[in-house]
């Protein structure tokens, strides 16, 4: 990869992607938004994630889904910061090395694949329990090992076909099968509210679950739950206007989310008291609409549900496989990465790779005696620490590179602090005092996958330290920060230094 060493202020680019590689301007501002939703899943995580905290925190669930929520509009504001000036399909490994250099370009890279591979695999593992719910609701006996592996198979192979297809294929079917799960989402957590009564459950808003270190794992589990929403910024290269429309669907995700998540996270809390009792294999929605009378809307939720799961993996597979193709391409991973399909100019062997192993990773969880739902909570928690470590390092790098690019203003500097101080906090309380059973492993876990990708680099570093230094590198200006630098004079500074 080479750039110019002087460049006029209205070039497209500061450091020119190669050429041949994703197709350019094929995602419109609502595809764009339509990749995060997928990816975010809301209704995947309505239909998960409150069943996990409660699992995890039991009625801290509410207060883990506050936290979370606030997190994550911190750390959206702060991306969006970067994201108006510059994008990549490198996402949030771009933005972390703008400002903490290649090392920090890597880790964040490889800690968003590792979260996004473990999102991959829940979505496969979700969407297997779902059907294997409704074939058992109509009278089908299939809770049987080699029909789970059938079903996970299928599940994997649909999951991979979508994004291979395209990325336009993928965004326009997660937007359809999301709105179809939502609606029949609502009719049960209406329910729940009906049968519980015109009363309120206090015991959700006490005060002292803010003091239980419970209430602060399960936050993670909540931050998790957004997780996806910042892959948006992973279509940087094939987005129409990406400067505008990656901040704006970014922004307006999380905030849609986060309504959408605590509307939902109260009643569902309210449906898993009743008779039926949410277990470690259980479908959690289910759960509810039985303990809310509506059970027959499980038919539509479970068809509906798995389907949408299938989708959620296949959004999350789009950006796992472009944040490989990136990395791939600065030669920090094997060339053969960054290859791409000569008809559908999709990044194939990076999306087989995430898929394969999102598969490996649900097949453990079908065959080994956990529970598919306490298996998914385990991964779900570790992908989670992945994104909680990715976010916190944008979060310190941003107003560095503001800073170095005279772009920093104090709200910027105090929204990055905010969010960088409460991932932090999160993070403390997770590991002080040590909780209990597997959950006191799962962040180690995340660090020792976290370590080999570290050591890939170093290793990278030392025999070949010119790949090295390329990563973070692909990206494009907007131009007018390209005219704003240039009026400053410091347009060609800034790209040798990002070359290095």
């Amino acid at each position: 990869m080479t750039a110019e060493s002087s460049t006029p202020a209205g070039a497209p680019a500061v450091l020119d992607p190669p050429d041949g590689e994703l197709r350019t301007g094929a995602v419109s501002g609502l595809g764009v938004f339509a990749q995060g939703l997928a990816a975010a899943a809301p209704s995947v995580a309505i239909a998960s994630v409150p069943g996990s905290l409660f699992l995890v925190s039991g009625k801290g669930a509410l207060w883990a889904a506050i936290i979370g929520g606030v997190l994550v509009y911190l750390v959206a504001r702060v991306i969006a910061l970067q994201a108006r000036r510059t994008v990549s399909s490198g996402s949030l490994g771009t933005y972390a090395g703008n400002g903490l250099g290649p090392v920090a370009a890597f880790v964040t890279g490889w800690a968003l694949i590792l979260g996004y591979i473990g999102f991959a695999a829940g979505g496969v593992l979700g969407a297997v329990l779902y059907f294997n719910s409704f074939l058992q609701e109509i009278g089908l006996h299939t809770d049987h090992l080699v029909v789970k592996i059938v079903l996970l198979m299928l599940a994997t192979a649909a999951a991979f076909y979508i994004p291979f297809r395209g990325v336009s294929v993928s965004v326009k079917l997660g937007l359809g099968f999301e709105i179809v799960s939502l609606v029949a989402i609502a009719v049960i957590l209406v329910a729940s509210y009906v049968a519980y009564g015109a009363r309120i459950d206090g015991a959700q808003f006490d005060l002292s679950h803010l003091g239980h270190s419970t209430t602060l794992i399960a936050a993670v589990t909540a931050v998790g739950s957004y997780a996806g929403f910042e892959s948006a910024a992973s279509l940087g290269h094939e987005a129409r206007d990406a400067h505008r429309n990656v901040p704006r669907a970014i922004l307006r995700l999380v905030i849609g989310l986060a309504v959408l998540y605590l509307l939902a996270t109260y009643p569902e809390v309210l449906g898993f008291q009743g008779p039926e009792p949410l277990g470690t294999d259980s479908t959690p929605l289910p759960v509810v609409a039985q303990n809310a009378g509506v059970g027959w809307v499980t038919y539509v939720v479970d068809l509906s549900l798995g389907t949408a799961m299938i989708v959620f993996s296949s959004a999350v597979i789009n950006s796992g496989a472009r944040s490989l193709f990136t990395l791939a391409r600065e030669g920090a991973l094997p060339g053969p990465l960054g290859r791409v399909h000569p008809r559908f100019r999709t990044p194939h062997p990076a999306i087989a790779l995430v898929g394969l192993v999102g598969f490996v990773i649900g097949l453990i969880g079908t065959v080994t005696s956990v529970g598919r739902f306490q298996w998914d909570v385990y991964v779900g928690i570790v992908s989670s620490y992945a994104y909680l470590f990715a976010y916190l390092l944008v979060t310190i790098a941003t107003p560095l590179w503001l800073r170095r690019i005279k772009a920093l203003t104090p709200g910027g500097l105090v929204v990055s602090v905010l969010a960088a101080v409460g991932i932090l906090y999160v993070i403390y309380k997770n590991l002080v005092p040590a909780p209990e059973g597997a959950y006191r492993y799962l962040p180690y876990v995340f660090l020792v996958l976290l370590l080999a990708g570290l050591a890939r680099f170093l290793r990278l570093r030392a025999v070949r330290p010119e790949a090295a230094a390329r990563v973070g590198s692909i990206q494009t200006l907007s131009e007018s920060e390209q005219v704003r630098l240039a009026e400053l004079g410091i347009l060609d500074t800034i790209r040798r230094r990002d070359l290095r």
